[in-house]
């Protein structure tokens, strides 16, 4: 209760809430409502000690509202009062429901309503008391009952409605002040039942229905339900009802009934003493209202009408840090952050002497020191005559808010990693421009880069490695550009720089261009990462890293965002056919190659699902001049494009996907075949080499489709070799390593192809259980006259033989190169000299024309 202990050291009682939600009735009037009263209010906290007290209180237990404020409320009455009252307070505690009394003090007679407020889970943190004084009431009815020659004069002059009724609950007497309180003449009630005229009938059900639960018996709605209570427990009855006027308005009553006898106890009637109780309603109302929005989320503070600080609650410490004590008598400077001029707050009180209140975000200070953000709303609190008395601030901290709000921004427009502009606000900044330009006739540039071999570092080194680089060519091309330009990511390692403005046609093509050189001198300096030290790159510290740059000009917004950017996607994919490190614009030829490229994709999609595919067979040739094999080649024979060869559609197949399909079914192929030699006795002996994709060797069933391909043919593993490329080894060696050894178990081969163009790590190749190095027949071609070719080619024959490797060479075309590769070692070959890739009949048919060695052993 600490919080309510506090509310306690002020005077004054506000209840408004935040304009944002609905007002508050009775606001501006609520303090002079408390003090005004003729009647005693209190506010206690849920021990019995006073929070706040009115002036009437105050005086009628000869106290200043200082001394009673904190004290134990139930210390000023007798013992015997305080008892009944402290009965009545802790009922209204415990139960959380309202609760009316009587009491007297000193010879006069109090009505005492007790009303519970909750906090924000239903829990009473305070009670207010209503103490109205019904001593002249009470002697009006217990004059009535004594004496009837005053019963004439009391019903004319009585201030409060007196309604007399006979045993059955008709109306008898209607004085003149009932009159006034409902609007009716005596004539057109007397003779009535009073339901009938001015009792809400859900009011009459619910009072029926509690007295049935109080008293154990069926109590049937209406006025009798309380002549029925009175008969029952022989006392007097009272309860707040709202009755209807005659005019349909409502008006809110403290009804008290009480049984009149003759001289022989019988019951000849019943007095009901009605009093208009709607003013002390609403002020109750208020007081109640008031302690909850005081007990807000919500900071808030009240000040004089010179601006200092009378009032403080809970959340306003909580946020501030400031607590009651520290605040109160001093202004709200005390929060200011210093981050508003003076014409900042010159306008907040212009607005507040205008228009008598001001909303709006503010930096204020904590006493930390920390700033931060808040919703403030101020407002003028006035009395009856429009004079200022108070102000009242409510204000929300909404650091949290505002820091979503930067997340929720920087996640939908920018990059994360890089902090820059992502692809939705590049669109958005690109359509502008291309508006822009066509208005003011202005030329832009579209820049499109994609960092040349990027997926190498990232796969050799990591993705933290890779996402270093990404920071640092973000931060370099910052420097290249022009304020007002705008660098992007796109996702991956491709960017977009987006010039706008420039000048007239070639001048515009010139500044472009010059920005470009400036990105890739920029991009030829080493970046300082932290690369891990690979047998392949010694104690390396720095990376060299260059990008190809596709170049594509706009000058109004005819061309469609998509449409620019595919046109400078297509530039940059010819800036990378031309060497890499270097930038293409845009052109129709370009244009024609894309159109092309889209056709070939159709194309190859209807070819892999009408088996347009055929296997070509190339022998492999042992030391003695015998075939020991074949290598299976694709080939696509096109209705109309005739005979593709792989190296115009395997990149093409790798990009979209298909060569999973294929790879399977070159692979199935394959095994059908074997099988079908391994039935021939003098064809048993051969293998049949297959290459195998980086992305088929990569996907998860691979193992399985090979098994699978395997059982089904009957094909013998142990005559089945997978040629593997360099590339397959850049990532995940572990899963390669594993695939293989499987499939080693049960006998199939493995070769590794193209050696010595690609990455290969001796730490990792020495892992693989690989069964054969093939020289890559760039090597074998020059062999003859380059001696660096010759000392590659000695190298992987002296690498091989160190391994326990067979070793090949790939395009063989001499005599000269297949004596001279004998001579180094290699006594295994494939290439022109011996045969040119052949269909199946016809390779068969090469093989039996094969009678003798076509070379003899050096």
């Amino acid at each position: 209760m600490r919080e309510l202990e506090q509310l306690s050291q002020t005077k004054s009682v506000v209840a408004c809430r935040n304009i944002n939600l609905p007002m508050i009735p009775n606001t501006n009037h609520l303090e002079a409502t408390l003090n005004a009263t003729t009647e005693s209010v209190f506010l206690l906290d849920n021990q019995g000690f006073v929070l706040e007290v009115n002036e009437t209180g105050a005086k009628r237990l000869n106290k200043s509202r200082s001394e009673l404020s904190g004290t134990y409320v139930f210390d000023f009455f007798p013992p015997d009062s305080a008892a009944v009252r402290v009965s009545a307070f802790q009922d209204v505690v415990r139960s959380g429901l309202v609760k009316h009394t009587e009491d007297s003090r000193d010879g006069r007679i109090f009505s005492l309503t007790y009303y519970p407020v909750t906090d924000q889970n239903g829990h009473v943190d305070a009670v207010a008391v209503y103490a109205a004084e019904i001593t002249a009431r009470k002697r009006a009815e217990q004059s009535l009952l004594e004496s009837e020659e005053l019963k004439s004069s009391v019903l004319k002059h009585a201030a409060y409605a007196i309604i007399a009724t006979d045993p059955g609950g008709t109306i008898t007497v209607f004085n003149q002040s009932a009159q006034t309180l409902l609007g009716y003449c005596a004539e057109e009630v007397i003779g009535h039942q009073t339901p009938a005229l001015f009792h809400l009938p859900c009011e009459m059900a619910e009072r029926a229905h509690a007295l049935s639960l109080e008293l154990g018996t069926e109590i049937e709605p209406g006025f009798d339900a309380f002549i029925t209570k009175t008969r029952l427990t022989g006392g007097p009855d009272e309860h707040e009802f709202t009755y209807v006027r005659k005019d349909g308005s409502h008006v809110a009553v403290l009804l008290s009934v009480t049984a009149r006898t003759n001289s022989q106890g019988v019951v000849v009637g019943y007095l009901g003493v009605a009093q208009d109780i709607t003013a002390r309603k609403q002020s109750e109302s208020d007081l109640r209202i008031a302690a909850i929005a005081f007990q807000s989320q919500e900071g808030m503070l009240v000040t004089d009408e010179t601006g200092k600080i009378l009032r403080v609650n809970r959340a306003f410490t909580r946020i501030t840090g400031y607590s009651e004590s520290e605040t109160v008598g001093q202004t709200p400077s005390l929060l200011k952050s210093g981050r508003h001029d003076a014409a900042f707050y010159g306008l907040m009180w212009e607005s507040l002497v205008r228009h008598g209140s001001w909303q709006g975000e503010i930096l204020n200070q904590r006493k930390s020191g920390e700033v931060y953000p808040e919703r403030l709303s101020i407002n003028a609190v006035k009395d009856e005559g429009g004079r200022v008395t108070h102000y009242l601030a409510i204000f929300t901290d909404v650091t949290e808010r505002k820091a979503a709000e930067g997340k929720i921004e920087s996640l939908a427009f920018f990059d994360p990693l890089t902090g820059l502009p992502n692809r939705r606000l590049l669109m958005d900044r690109l359509e502008q421009a291309l508006t822009s330009s066509a208005h003011h006739g202005q030329h832009g540039a579209l820049l499109l880069l994609d960092l040349d071999n990027f997926k190498t570092l990232n796969d050799t080194q990591g993705h933290l490695v890779g996402d270093q680089l990404l920071v640092e060519v973000a931060e370099r091309l910052k420097l290249c550009i022009r304020e007002g330009d705008t660098v992007a990511r796109l996702g991956g390692d491709e960017f977009v720089v987006l010039l706008e403005s420039l000048d007239r046609a070639g001048m515009a093509a010139l500044q472009a261009e010059s920005v470009a050189q400036k990105i890739l001198k920029q991009f030829s300096h080493p970046y300082p990462l932290q690369l891990e030290m690979l047998e392949s790159i010694p104690d390396k510290r720095s990376h060299h890293c260059t990008s190809s740059i596709g170049i594509a000009m706009f000058s109004d917004d005819t061309v469609s965002l998509h449409e620019l950017l595919k046109r400078a996607d297509t530039a940059m994919y010819q800036a990378k056919a031309a060497g890499r490190n270097t930038y293409r614009f845009f052109d129709q030829e370009m244009r024609a190659m894309v159109t092309r490229r889209a056709a070939l994709e159709a194309d190859l999609r209807e070819a892999v699902s009408k088996d347009q595919f055929s296997l070509y067979y190339q022998a492999q040739m042992d030391g003695k001049g015998h075939v020991s094999g074949a290598e299976v080649l694709l080939r696509w024979q096109h209705p109309e494009r005739g005979l593709v060869l792989p190296s115009e559609f395997i990149s093409l197949a790798e990009d979209t996907g298909l060569i999973l399909k294929l790879g399977q079914w070159v692979l199935e192929t394959a095994c059908v075949q074997l099988a079908a030699w391994a039935r021939q006795p003098d064809r048993a002996h051969l293998t049949v080499a297959v290459n195998v994709s980086v992305r088929q060797f990569h996907h998860e069933t691979f193992v399985d489709q090979v098994l699978y391909a395997l059982d089904r043919t009957g094909a013998n593993p142990n005559r089945l070799k997978l040629e593997l490329t360099e590339s397959l080894l850049v990532k995940d060696v572990e899963d390669i390593i594993a695939k293989m050894n499987t499939l080693k178990a049960k006998g199939v081969g493995f070769a590794l192809d193209d050696f010595g163009t690609g990455y290969s790590s001796l730490a990792y190749l020495k892992r693989l259980p690989l069964d054969q190095l093939k020289i890559d027949q760039g090597f074998v071609r020059n062999i003859l006259t380059d001696p660096n070719d010759a000392a590659i080619a000695k190298m992987v024959i002296a690498l091989a033989e160190s391994m326990g490797l067979a070793v090949m060479a790939e395009g063989v075309e001499t005599q000269a190169q297949c004596d001279f590769l004998a001579r180094m070692g290699c006594h295994a070959y494939q290439g022109y000299l011996f045969s040119f890739p052949l269909p199946l009949s016809e390779f068969e048919a090469w093989m039996m024309s094969v009678c003798s060695p076509c070379f003899l052993d050096p």
